[in-house]
């Protein structure tokens, strides 16, 4: 009977993990109840991760919006390093305040957990948090 109980809890933990090229697809909004002050003025009010495909290698599409209009878009994809999963932007257009990434590799700090994205503001309880919308 314990054996069971052990194969049900495993299976229903590894269905439920996707991997974070899956998770990430999606629309995110900042949160700005949460996180440091600086979150909403220097991050993306809006990201948004689209069309990652595992299975032919093709990186996805991301687009991040500003509260003042301002923009980047282009693909990313993810590099591991040691243990960590790190998000890596390659910014192929942008608006006029971001006109000097474009063509460069960003790499980010950002975590995917649950239906949010986060990124370390001031130490490491402290997060900028962008929550899912769709």
């Amino acid at each position: 009977m314990k054996t069971l109980g052990y194969i049900l809890i495993i299976s229903s933990v590894w269905m439920g993990c996707k991997p974070v090229q899956e998770k990430i697809i999606g629309t995110y909004e900042i949160d700005a109840d949460r996180g440091c002050p600086n979150c909403e003025d220097n991050g993306p009010d809006l990201m948004v991760f689209e069309n990652f495909n595992v299975s032919d290698g093709s990186p996805g599409y991301y687009r991040f919006g500003y509260g003042n209009g301002e923009s980047h878009s282009g693909t990313y994809d993810f590099l591991q390093m040691d243990t960590l999963l790190r998000l890596m932007l390659y910014p192929d257009s942008s608006s006029i305040q971001f006109y000097g990434i474009v063509g460069s590799i960003q790499q980010t700090d950002y975590r995917v957990v649950g239906n949010k994205i986060k990124e370390n503001c001031d130490g490491i309880f402290r997060n900028c948090v962008w929550v899912r919308r769709d």
